[in-house]
C-alpha cells in the first residue's frame, strides 16, 4: 500500500494533471482531508469525444485497480465510476474487473463535476465551494490512467486524443505531448472540407482555432474539425465587445438562458439573463449579480447554440466578466445557504443526442476506432503552461541531450502547478519562456 504523502510525491513529480481539460494540478486536489467518496468521472459528456470510453474498455483492471489504491491512501472509504447508462460495454468492463460503477441518465452537461456529484450521490456542493465539503474529491477516467503510472514512477508524456469531425479518418491516437495538431490532422487524411476550423476539446467548451498552430497538450481532449460558416465558430469567435453591443438591443430579457443554466437547476443563485442586462447596462450593475458568474460552469447551454433565440452567448460574457474580477482582486464566495432543486428540471435536461443535431453534428458516429500510439512526427514544442497556475521555470538549455520522461521544468518553488517532461528522445532545439522545442533522435 503507498501512504498519502508517497502518492502526492509521486504524483507530482510525475506531473500528472486533471486531463479532462481543466488541468489543475492533481497532487494538490488528493491534499484533501475529510474525503470519504473517491468519485471517477467517466461521463465525457462532450459531443464527439471516446478517449475515456477507449480506456474504460481497454484499461478497466488497471483504472479498478488503481482507483482502490488512490482511494486507500487518501482515505476514501469508496472509490466509484460514474458512466453515462448508455454505455454498456464499458459498465461491464468495470463491473468484471471488481469496479463499482454508478450509472446515471444520458443529458449534457452531466460531466460538470457539481452536476456529477448531484446526480451520482445526491450530494450538492455549496455556491463557490469545491467537491471537498462534501467528502468527495472527483478525477478523470484518463487522469486516473495518469496516476496509476505515476505509482509505478512513469510521469506524463504521452495524451489519448480523439481526432474527429471533417476528416477523412477519425480515430483516437495515443499522442506524444507537444506534437504539433497538423501533424495529427495530416496522419488522419487531412480534412475534407473547405475554410475549417479547429476545435481544441469539446465543441461546447472548446478553443476555436483558425489555423493547426497549436500543440497537444496534457488538457487536449480532441481536435475536432468543423466548417468556418457553421453556428458553433459564429458563436465562439464573435467579439465579446460586439455581443455586449448587441444585447443591448437584442437582449430581450426573456430567462431562457436561467430556464436551461445546469447550475440554476440545480439550486445555484445564477440567472445569466440579468448578468447580460447588468453588462449591457454596467452603470446601473448590481455586483452581487455581477459576482454571480462565477458560479457559471460555462457549459454553453445558455447560448444561442441551444438557448437563446436572439443568437447571443451569456457564456462569453460571463467568462470575460470572471476575468475582470479577478483582475480587480474579486474572487468567488463560498455561500451557505439552502439550496432546492427546480422542480422542473427533469423537463429542462437536455439529451446528448439532441444536443447534437442542435449544433450540426449528429452525422457523426457515436464510436470511433483505435489508432494507436502516434509516431509520425520529427520534433515536439512542450509547453510549460499546461495546467492551472504558473509556468514552469526551464530545468534544461539549448543542445542538451533529453530522454522520454525527463524532466524540462519544474513550477516555481512553492506556486501552484506541475512538472513537464520530455515526450521524447532528442536534443533541445530551444527553451524559451513558453517552452522547449525538442528534435527527435532515433535511439534504435
Amino acid at each position: 500500500m503507498i501512504s498519502k504523502d508517497e502518492l502526492l510525491k509521486a504524483v507530482f513529480e510525475a506531473g500528472v494533471v486533471g486531463a479532462g481539460g481543466a488541468g489543475f494540478p492533481t497532487h494538490v486536489k488528493l491534499k484533501a482531508d475529510g474525503i470519504d467518496t473517491y468519485v471517477i468521472n467517466g461521463v465525457e459528456c462532450e459531443p464527439l469525444l471516446f478517449k475515456d470510453k477507449h480506456l474504460m474498455r481497454e484499461e478497466s483492471q488497471f483504472l479498478v485497480d488503481t482507483a482502490r489504491e488512490v482511494a486507500e491512501a487518501i482515505g476514501a472509504k469508496r472509490a466509484v465510476f460514474v458512466l453515462k447508462e448508455k454505455y454498456k460495454k464499458e459498465i461491464e468492463s468495470l463491473r468484471k474487473a471488481g469496479g463499482e460503477v454508478i450509472p446515471i441518465r444520458d443529458y449534457y452537461p452531466a460531466g460538470d463535476e457539481v452536476i456529477l456529484i448531484r446526480e451520482a450521490l445526491g450530494r450538492l456542493v455549496p455556491e463557490g465551494g469545491l467537491p471537498l465539503m462534501v467528502g468527495v474529491v472527483v478525477n478523470n477516467v484518463e487522469t486516473l490512467y495518469n496516476l496509476g503510472r505515476a505509482m509505478d514512477s512513469k510521469s506524463v508524456t504521452h495524451k489519448f486524443v480523439t481526432v474527429s469531425g471533417y476528416v477523412k479518418e477519425p480515430g483516437v491516437w495515443l499522442v506524444p505531448i507537444g506534437v504539433y495538431a497538423s501533424s495529427l490532422i495530416r496522419a488522419c487524411g487531412g480534412v475534407t472540407i473547405e475554410n475549417p476550423w479547429y476545435i481544441d476539446g469539446g465543441p461546447m467548451t472548446g478553443k476555436y482555432r483558425k489555423d493547426l498552430d497549436f500543440v497537444v497538450s496534457k488538457t487536449t481532449s480532441g481536435i475536432i474539425v468543423v466548417p468556418g460558416d457553421s453556428a458553433l465558430v459564429k458563436y465562439e469567435t464573435m467579439p465579446v465587445e460586439i455581443m455586449l453591443k448587441q444585447a443591448k438591443y437584442a437582449c430581450i430579457q426573456c430567462n431562457q438562458c436561467t430556464l436551461v443554466c445546469s447550475r440554476k437547476l440545480v439550486g445555484y443563485d445564477l440567472k445569466p439573463h440579468m448578468i447580460m442586462r447588468a453588462m449591457a447596462y454596467n452603470k446601473l450593475a448590481d455586483i452581487s449579480v455581477l459576482k454571480s458568474a462565477f458560479l457559471c460552469s460555462e457549459c454553453n447551454l445558455c447560448s444561442g447554440l441551444h438557448a437563446c433565440p436572439m443568437q447571443l452567448s451569456p457564456r462569453r460574457v460571463n467568462q470575460q466578466l470572471k476575468a475582470i474580477l479577478r483582475q480587480q482582486g474579486v474572487k468567488p464566495e463560498f455561500q451557505k445557504r439552502e439550496m432546492k432543486q427546480d422542480p422542473m428540471r427533469d423537463y429542462r435536461l437536455l439529451p446528448s443526442s439532441r444536443l447534437k443535431r442542435r449544433i450540426g453534428l449528429d452525422k457523426f458516429p457515436e464510436e470511433l476506432p483505435f489508432r494507436g500510439l502516434f509516431k509520425d512526427l520529427d520534433e515536439v514544442f512542450v509547453p510549460f503552461l499546461q495546467h492551472i497556475g504558473r509556468p514552469c521555470a526551464p530545468a534544461v538549455s539549448e543542445g542538451d541531450f533529453v530522454a522520454a520522461g525527463q524532466v524540462l521544468g519544474f513550477p516555481p518553488e512553492g506556486a501552484l502547478g506541475a512538472a513537464v517532461h520530455s515526450s521524447i528522445d532528442g536534443v533541445v532545439l530551444s527553451v524559451a519562456a513558453e517552452g522547449v522545442k525538442i528534435k527527435k533522435v532515433d535511439m534504435e
